[in-house]
C-alpha cells in the first residue's frame, strides 16, 4: 500500500478520522467515569474534538486540493 503525500485529500480524511476516533473514546471513558466533570470532559472536551473532525472532513470534502499540470511562471520565464 502506498503512503498518501503531505497535503493530500487521502492524509486530511485520515486526519479527520483521528479526531473523531480521539473523541468517541474520550465520550466512551467520561461515560464510566463516576465525576461531575464526566459530563464536562463528555460534553467539552469530546464534542470540540468531534466538531473538529467533522469540520475536516467536510472542509476536505467541499474544497478539494486541485494540483494543476502547468508548469510554473518561473520555470518559463528561465528557458
Amino acid at each position: 500500500m502506498t503512503q498518501p503525500q503531505d497535503g493530500s485529500i487521502s492524509m486530511k480524511l485520515r486526519t479527520a478520522g483521528i479526531f473523531i476516533i480521539v473523541s468517541l473514546l474520550v465520550q466512551a471513558f467520561s461515560l464510566v467515569w463516576n465525576h461531575p466533570l464526566a459530563f464536562v470532559a463528555f460534553l467539552i472536551v469530546g464534542g470540540i474534538l468531534l466538531l473538529i473532525g467533522l469540520g475536516l472532513y467536510v472542509w476536505v470534502l467541499l474544497f478539494p486540493v486541485v494540483r494543476s499540470a502547468a508548469p510554473s511562471p518561473k520555470s518559463d520565464a528561465q528557458d
